[in-house]
């Protein structure tokens, strides 16, 4: 198809025209939602394509795979480029593409391993007991949460201490900050916050690199700019300093990731960074119902700090805001469900239409039962990633140490699994001679296995190190799937898992390593030259958001945050209470309260025809009950637009005796209900285990939910929690102090 201002004009609003055709110079485009943003988008990098703007010198910048997959998808529907190797993705895709080509100017490898939120993890923990650091005195997670910050803000390890100011846990992440930089680099590994502070280095501490990247790109454009951290807000500055082509979009009522280190005055901030920058608002909403519009309006309307702007539309009136209040959480769960139930009938499959949305993860669990015990399909945004789980980490591991040899993370994950009686004072001997000898640890067991002729896992070591070098050699002529599946069969990682799980649960694991399988398949289908290293960065930096799909007939169940840039026919805003929306940690901190606000006005904004705001006189959250007033929120919405829903059901009234089973808090079963699952053994017995008798990859049996494998273990509010996969029901949160269970081999 060919492009012209005519046809332009004719499919698109006047503001919208003037945002695609605007490409000289810093614009900044305010999107409210569902003004057709992405619409605007896709048009201005088609209209610079057709203007004769090459494809390789337009930089476009979004936050989700998803959303960079939709722009790609959309731009190519539009125009015959092939845009396949455009720089249009996310910031980490983006700079992580920049550090692989530039990155040797600062001493980085072009193998470098991108390090997940776990293997990050897994290494603060590491730098901490080097440091003879308690992990429970000194939370790991609140360690990498404040290293995180640092570099979000740029601040290196040697500055931290001066800058974060002097106390005695500052001066605990300062020792603990250097030793796990030390360990990156000793890894040749990087983490996402390093992927943007590192390219950020990259451009201040090299001229010649920073004037050719300003050569390379003649044009910027910037989705969800609201969302940026200071460093993202830097790496624009700079790489776009010199062509000023830069257009920024935006809503600044839609700023939700403060804890990301966002800040809503960045669509300000960009303005008085360019003076002469052209402001375009997009203010006619083609999503929304009028009422549903309004009802967002009255909300966010109440916020001192923002871009005065206000929605409108063609649309019809609509529906009122539908508002349910219930006796506890549970009796909420089951009022949304009969009326998903009633609106879905009779075409029982049209269940994507649905979305209930909730502030706090642990409120899922009274709707997936509700959905469970009436058997409506669904999926879960926001539950155990694909990737995280432990068979498909340790095969990645393997993956990983091909590409990169000096990975001793994903080593010492792979060297003792399946197991090779390699012991833990054996693998330290191998950590001390690569820490002496500064060779990769590859090199070190090579050296080991010559010096220590009498250790009792030598022959299995030399084995170890035989198939990864052989893997090392093939690959530079095999596919990569060829050499996928040559390698998983020699690791013995299949076999293993029938050996340490029951038959059902290691079937289930078996499958999602082929699954793998698969996905390295298509993406050889989809690459032109496929690499494993490319390969492994890009499920790396895959976000929990990239699986949903919005064309399967299940309903959704999402936090709010998650939701953002999604829309729905229907849409349940659940938990309307002080302390839960907006969140307890919030109401003392008036900035906060106001992004709880944005948070409100981004959930009611997913609605297209129906609104259902639900609240309840009791609720039971972390295994307290109480009492609850409902959210300063829903007063901020015009009366006249809200009615009650006329339920008379409840759960308690109708005592839902023909459902299966009935769970109190984190998996109690009630035993006056209970009735035996075809899951579970009737003649064994459960008991209740003790936080230290359970570890992460455990099978693990419950008497209602049947056989399952614990995948995360923490302490919740001083409470012993496992979070449970369950081949029956999926992932479960379960509190050890409640819940009977049976340990499996």
């Amino acid at each position: 198809m060919k492009l012209n201002k005519n046809y332009l004009s004719e499919i698109l609003n006047p503001q919208q025209l003037d945002a695609v055709l605007s490409l000289d110079g810093p614009v900044a485009v305010y999107a409210g939602a569902g003004s057709g943003k992405t619409r605007v988008i896709t048009y201005r990098i088609a209209w610079m394509l057709a203007s004769g703007i090459p494809l390789n010198t337009i930089m476009a910048v979004t936050f989700t795979n998803k959303a960079a997959g939709e722009m790609k998808e959309r731009v190519q529907s539009l125009l015959s480029h092939d845009i396949r190797y455009s720089w249009i993705g996310t910031f980490h895709s983006i700079c992580l593409r920049m550090l692989r080509q530039s990155g040797s100017n600062l001493g980085i490898s072009s193998n470098f391993t991108v390090f997940d939120d776990e293997d990050s993890l897994a290494l603060i923990k590491e730098c901490m007991k080097q440091l003879n650091l308690d992990i429970k005195r000194f939370n790991p997670k609140a360690v990498q949460h404040t290293i995180s910050d640092a570099k979000i803000n740029l601040v290196q390890p040697e500055d931290y201490l001066k800058l974060a100011g002097s106390s005695f846990f500052t001066e605990i992440v300062s020792t603990i900050f250097n030793s796990y930089e030390e360990g990156l680099k000793r890894n040749q590994g990087m983490d996402f916050d390093d992927l943007i502070s590192k390219s950020v280095l990259l451009l201040q501490e090299n001229p010649k690199e920073l004037d050719r990247w300003h050569q390379h790109f003649s044009h910027f454009l910037v989705d969800e700019y609201q969302d940026i951290n200071y460093a993202q807000y830097m790496f624009l500055k700079m790489i776009s300093s010199k062509q000023g082509n830069i257009c920024v979009v935006g809503d600044d009522d839609q700023s939700i990731y403060s804890f990301r280190g966002a800040d809503p005055k960045m669509m300000l901030t960009f303005t008085r960074d360019n003076p002469s920058a052209k402001m375009i608002k997009l203010e006619e909403n083609y999503r929304c119902s009028k009422n549903i519009l309004e009802a967002a309006h009255g909300v966010v309307s109440k916020n001192l700090t923002r871009t005065e702007k206000k929605l409108w539309t063609k649309n019809e009136p609509g529906s009122l805001i539908q508002l349910l209040k219930a006796q506890n959480e549970k009796d909420e769960a089951y009022k949304i469900i009969q009326i998903i139930k009633d609106k879905a009938h009779p075409k029982k499959s049209d269940f994507s239409k649905f979305v209930i949305l909730y502030r706090i993860n642990a409120q899922s669990r009274h709707f997936e039962e509700a959905l469970i015990n009436e058997r409506i399909p669904y999926q879960m945004i926001g539950g155990y990633k694909f990737y995280q789980r432990k068979e498909i980490k340790d095969f990645l591991a393997y993956l990983r140490v091909l590409v990169n040899p000096q990975d001793r993370v994903s080593f010492h994950r792979i060297i003792n699994y399946p197991r090779r009686n390699i012991g833990s004072v054996f693998l330290s001997k191998i950590d001390q001679i690569a820490d002496d000898l500064n060779c990769s640890f590859l090199e070190a067991c090579k050296k080991i296995t010559v010096e220590h002729t009498s250790t009792r896992g030598k022959k299995n070591l030399v084995q170890f190190i035989d198939m990864i070098e052989e893997m090392i050699q093939m690959l530079s002529h095999v596919t990569i799937s060829e050499i996928a599946e040559l390698y998983l069969e020699k690791t013995g990682i299949v076999q293993a898992l029938f050996e340490e799980h029951p038959e059902e649960i290691a079937r289930e694991k078996k499958e999602n390593l082929e699954e793998l399988l698969s996905a390295i398949r298509q993406y050889e289908r989809d690459e032109e030259e496929a690499d494993l290293a490319q390969f492994l960065n890009d499920i790396a930096l895959y976000s929990d958001l990239d699986k949903f799909d919005e064309a399967t007939e299940k309903v959704t169940l999402m936090t709010f945050h998650s939701a953002k840039g999604l829309e729905f026919p229907i849409v349940f805003m659940v938990g309307f209470e002080e302390g839960i929306f907006p969140h307890y940690l919030s109401s003392n901190n008036t900035d906060a309260i106001e992004e709880e606000r944005r948070l409100c006005y981004v959930g009611i904004t997913r609605a297209k025809e129906e609104l259902f705001i639900s609240c309840a006189n009791m609720r039971e959250i972390y295994g307290k009950s109480m009492k609850t007033n409902i959210s300063r929120f829903l007063e901020d919405i015009p009366e006249n637009l809200v009615q009650h829903v006329p339920v008379s059901l409840s759960y308690h009234s109708h005592g839902r005796q023909n459902q299966r089973f009935q769970i109190n808090n984190y998996g109690n079963i009630n035993a006056n209900s209970y009735q035996k699952s075809n899951h579970a053994s009737s003649d064994e017995q459960y008991i209740k285990l003790s936080f230290d008798e359970i570890d992460q990859g455990q099978s693990i049996e419950h008497k209602a939910w049947g056989k399952g494998e614990v995948i995360k273990k923490e302490q919740v509010q001083g409470e012993p929690v496992v979070v449970i996969h369950f081949v029956s029901v999926g992932e479960k949160m379960v509190n050890l102090k409640y819940a009977p269970l049976k340990k499996l081999t």
